[in-house]
């Protein structure tokens, strides 16, 4: 997996990030770009991409100056399907929602790689999650909001009225607020979830989007391809590998022999390609369970021994253990320290 330091955005994410600060109030947010050193020149160019650091920091300055927890909702009512750049234009030419969903999770590292979309199940029903990088950083939760926005604003603006999610889960909802968000989502909205995720029914996945071609869709992801080679982003098995695992922790321990059929080969070729990625099954593993155990941690209502289990640990104790290899300090201090952070 990409460190954080190497991640980029496009800067399509980023105009429509300043626009949202205009919506909410902030007069002049290209102020900013120059304190957080981002050059102002890259935005006259939407394929142009900063740092995700910068990105995040210009995140943290949008939330803190408009100080209201509602203001991923701003960042949605800012963006259109440009601002998803190439990619925005593929989903207007796939003929369904469901295939749109395709299409973001495949090619989203095009527009950015401040976390990752997954597809996945719920009770069920078909469900998106997203992972964030960064899950213990306050403002993870706003991003986390305007990106599922997002999401729901483009499908809106594909198929109409008529694209409603069943429901919207957040392991942390801003303001601590769920109706206020239900009148966005048109759904219920519940928090201390244990993943990020949209559910859908099966009807609203097989919305047909009018004007779509198949011709122009085939001509743009051909040019999709060609620039992710290009920027070396495409998601190698890793990425893949991780992604599954994140989707399924907290349900069940993935057993490296499922996660290899459902990327499509043998244990062994998994085995192989991880070490050409410079990684292994177990290294995956324990990243992912500690990014997962960063974010559990952060929902004060999740006792320690739950987070313990749904990480797949078998005793309390040998999370405890493997938290502190990880991060340095026990589970329960990192929470107190959380906790500490927030009052102040």
């Amino acid at each position: 997996m990409l460190p954080d330091n190497e991640r980029e955005v496009s800067v399509s994410l980023t105009l429509a990030l300043l626009d949202a600060m205009r919506l909410a109030g902030e007069a002049e947010p290209e102020a900013l770009l120059g304190e957080l050193g981002i050059d102002a020149r890259l935005l006259e160019r939407p394929e142009n991409r900063i740092s995700f650091d910068q990105q995040q920091a210009l995140w943290q300055q949008a939330v803190q100056r408009c100080g209201s927890p509602e203001f991923g909702l701003q960042f949605a009512r800012a963006i259109q399907p440009a601002s998803f750049g190439l990619v925005g234009y593929m989903v207007m030419n796939c003929d369904t929602i469901d295939a749109c969903l395709d299409v973001i999770v495949e090619y989203q590292f095009l527009a950015g790689q401040g976390g990752s979309f997954v597809r996945s199940e719920c009770d069920g029903y078909p469900a998106l999650e997203y992972q964030a990088v960064n899950r213990d950083d306050a403002v993870t939760a706003h991003r986390v909001v305007a990106m599922f926005a997002s999401i729901v604003a483009l499908g809106r603006w594909l198929a109409g009225d008529a694209y409603v999610p069943q429901q919207l889960q957040l392991c942390v909802v801003p303001g601590d607020q769920p109706a206020t968000f239900s009148e966005y989502f048109h759904c219920p909205v519940a928090g201390g979830s244990s993943a990020n995720r949209l559910v859908f029914s099966p009807e609203v996945l097989a919305l047909p989007i009018p004007h779509a071609s198949a011709e122009l869709l085939a001509l743009l992801t051909e040019r999709a391809d060609r620039v992710l080679a290009t920027l070396a982003l495409e998601p190698g098995v890793a990425a893949r590998v991780a992604g599954l695992m994140a989707s399924q922790l907290t349900q069940t321990l993935p057993a490296k022999q499922a996660i290899a059929s459902q990327i499509g080969m043998s244990e062994r070729t998994l085995q192989r390609r991880l070490q050409e990625e410079g990684t292994s099954y177990q290294r995956l593993l324990d990243q992912t369970r500690h990014q997962l155990a960063l974010e559990l941690l952060g929902n004060r209502e999740i006792s320690l021994a739950t987070v313990a289990g749904q990480l797949g640990f078998a005793e309390p104790s040998a999370f405890y253990r493997a938290f502190r290899k990880w991060q340095g300090v026990t589970p329960g201090d990192y929470r107190q320290g959380l906790e500490a952070g927030r009052s102040r």
